[in-house]
């Protein structure tokens, strides 16, 4: 299997016509084809009088012919459209493709474009194979008081073992955008919340980063919450990080979900703050016991004034709310010592600690 999930028929991309690559046709009430363009004879191999010579539901895959015969009846509906309806056609090479299609009817006639998402789909059931716990890893990474060097918590981060080549380990970059992209990513965060349980559990202060899906998902939440019931107690040692952007586009959500964890001893983190900084407005309505500092304002204090003033007025505000800061992104001396003098209560970064598998 390889590293590389990007296609080139990505939901995006297929609303950037392309009368070449695309295909086009009518379709009567019939069922047939009555017009198509050079796109279907390169995609399927069918020269167009093949295709136009006989209902169109004999070339359609049998596992999809009753969805698409449901669909096909409608024709007779004026101004019905049909949106990324997929399904496979044979191709007369062999095998199968699959189209995704856009249709709308005047009454009488479909009226469809069509993007062969083959590459799409072949990658996606590829990624959906490979999400389990046979190749997801933990990785921990070690959080620090200000003026200590003992790990007080850690955060896990999420990594994928490649199948048959030598245990490769991919970085979430290399995957993590797919999953959010073919719908996988609350497969991922179902696994780490139960990594993070469990560590919570065994007396290990834990951070967990939840995307944007889960926390506006509410069978996510309930599970999430009979999760974090069993563990008792230890949910106090459960930290589940969301990011600033996540939380200001599904505010309502986000408030929510956080206060129905937080209910059973669960803390909150915002993470990456101050990429939004104007959701300090927001701030006092999230019951949020952490905020990230954003490794990009870190990285710079040293050098760069406006970094280094951003990050005191997050820790002094942060302070008056009674909300506790950690800085990440730490991997030099010299910003170690510039972020103790600001007051940040915990450091993160390679500088103290890389992020290695959970132990």
């Amino acid at each position: 299997m390889g590293t590389d999930w990007s296609v080139s028929h990505e939901r995006g991309e297929a609303l950037r016509f392309d009368i070449e690559r695309d295909l086009l046709c009518t379709v009567d009430a019939d069922g047939y084809f009555t017009s198509l363009n050079a796109g279907w004879e390169r995609i399927l191999g069918w020269t167009r009088e093949e295709l136009m010579s006989r209902p169109l539901i004999d070339f359609v895959h049998p596992a999809d012919r009753e969805r698409t015969l449901e669909e096909s009846s409608k024709v007779s509906r004026p101004d019905y459209q049909v949106v990324d309806f997929e399904n496979r056609y044979r191709a007369k090479g062999g095998g199968w493709r699959w189209l995704r299609w856009s249709a709308r009817s005047d009454g009488t006639t479909w009226f469809a474009v069509a993007y062969d998402v083959t590459e799409t789909k072949e990658s996606e059931r590829r990624l959906r194979r490979v999400l389990t716990a046979e190749h997801l890893v933990a990785y921990s990474q070690p959080i620090v008081e200000r003026l200590g060097s003992r790990a007080v918590q850690e955060e896990l981060l999420v990594r994928m073992r490649v199948p048959h080549e030598d245990g490769r380990i991919l970085s979430p970059s290399q995957f993590l955008p797919d999953a959010e992209r073919y719908g996988f990513i609350e497969l991922i965060d179902r696994w780490m919340v139960s990594q993070g349980v469990a560590l919570a559990v065994r007396g290990r202060r834990t951070e967990v980063n939840l995307s944007a899906r889960s926390i506006g998902d509410a069978r996510f939440a309930a599970d999430l919450e009979d999760a974090v019931r069993e563990a008792g107690p230890s949910a106090e040692n459960l930290i589940l990080e969301i990011t600033e952007t996540a939380a200001l586009e599904n505010l309502d959500a986000a408030l929510e979900f956080a206060e129905r964890l937080t209910r059973l001893g669960c803390r909150f983190a915002l993470d990456d703050f101050g990429t939004g900084f104007g959701s300090l407005t927001h701030l006092r309505h999230l019951p949020v016991r952490y905020l990230k500092i954003d490794a990009s304002f870190v990285r710079g204090i040293v050098h760069d004034e406006e970094d280094h003033g951003l990050v005191k007025g997050i820790v002094a505000i942060a302070r008056e709310l009674g909300v506790l800061t950690v800085a990440e992104g730490v991997e030099d001396e010299a910003t170690l010592w510039l972020l103790r003098e600001t007051g940040v209560d915990y450091l993160q970064g390679y500088l103290i600690g890389r992020p290695a598998p959970l132990a």
